[in-house]
């Protein structure tokens, strides 16, 4: 039973890239401190990448959001510098959640039981949420925080929908 920060989507496109947000940029230095505190309590730091191929316009989120962005081995796919030295593994994942956290926490943590699950990142309504949802469904018996002022969205009003969401589903907020 391991402890666990995961950094949801912090890469270049969604901070300062094709679908740069000012609120993500803002929010890297309060991730990066909470990983260094967590990695020192014995937390693995694990870093997921929103990863899109050359055909990404041809997707169906392409088609809904056609602005490519987090093309893999791209700079912009990359996670953010200030970040990187906290990172223990990265997921990479094709999709707004990413469904396979039980065989990486058992295949890649050897880890069936997480003791806690702690999340920050960007985009709270979109892949935050996912996330969240995803390893709570896998995950039951799991307490799961989310920092609240550690994750970025589009708007205010989807940040907070967002939130009160996770809450009702057993998020920890903090």
């Amino acid at each position: 039973m391991g402890k666990y920060f995961i950094i949801i989507d912090m890469q270049n496109d969604f901070c300062t890239g094709a679908l740069k947000n000012a609120d993500a940029v803002k929010i890297i230095r309060g991730i990066a401190e909470k990983a260094k505190e967590l990695k020192e309590q014995g937390y693995k730091v694990i870093a997921t990448r929103d990863t899109h191929n050359d055909n990404y316009m041809e997707t169906q989120e392409g088609k809904n959001l056609p602005v490519p962005h987090c093309i893999k081995n791209t700079e912009g796919w990359e996670v953010v510098d200030e970040l990187k030295p906290f990172v223990d593994y990265y997921v990479d994942k094709p999709s707004f959640g990413y469904n396979n956290w039980d065989a990486f926490f058992a295949n890649e943590l050897n880890d069936v039981n997480p003791e806690v699950i702690e999340i920050s990142g960007t985009v709270t309504s979109i892949c935050v949420a996912s996330n969240f949802t995803i390893l709570k469904a896998l995950f039951p018996e799991t307490p799961i925080v989310v920092y609240q002022n550690l994750c970025a969205c589009l708007n205010e009003e989807s940040h907070k929908a967002a939130i009160k969401v996770m809450e009702v589903q057993q998020a920890q907020i903090r």
